[in-house]
């Protein structure tokens, strides 16, 4: 075969597998799997570890047209959504300036005075490490 046949069918290869991995990146950030983390895991079920103490389901109250979210569980301490969209959970969290932290589509909204600095960041960082190795901002977890 020529030389030129060969750089051809190398050059096609390499695009049909770039375009492979471009569409498989895009499936995986599209169907994350911190898209899918259950907040009934943070529903206080008295003994769980992995809840927050005095957790409730607040879905009902706080997810409605003007905040579209698709769970919502509530403490004293805070409050966490859940959204469908990643561009609803980013506007929430903007909302609320510094008393939030967003994680993929998952927003923590901090009762102002209810937490320390040291607990927010604590919170924050076991969120972020739901179902993932290394979570955004490359937290190893």
């Amino acid at each position: 075969m020529p030389r030129g046949l060969w750089a051809g069918v190398g050059l096609a290869v390499g695009l049909v597998a770039g375009a492979g991995l471009v569409e498989a990146y895009h499936w995986l950030e599209d169907d994350s799997s911190r898209r899918h983390v259950d907040l009934g895991r943070f529903v206080d079920s008295g003994g769980d570890p992995s809840a927050l103490p005095g957790g409730r389901w607040a879905t009902d109250e706080v997810c409605d047209e003007e905040v579209p979210c698709i769970q919502a569980v509530r403490s004293d301490a805070l409050t966490v959504y859940r959204f469908a969209d990643r561009d609803e959970a980013v506007a929430l969290a903007r909302s609320f300036a510094g008393e939030a932290h967003l994680s993929g589509w998952i927003v923590v909204r901090f009762e102002p005075g209810a937490l320390t600095a040291a607990e927010r960041v604590s919170f924050a960082s076991d969120l972020d490490c739901i179902d993932v190795g290394v979570a955004e901002g490359g937290l190893e977890c």
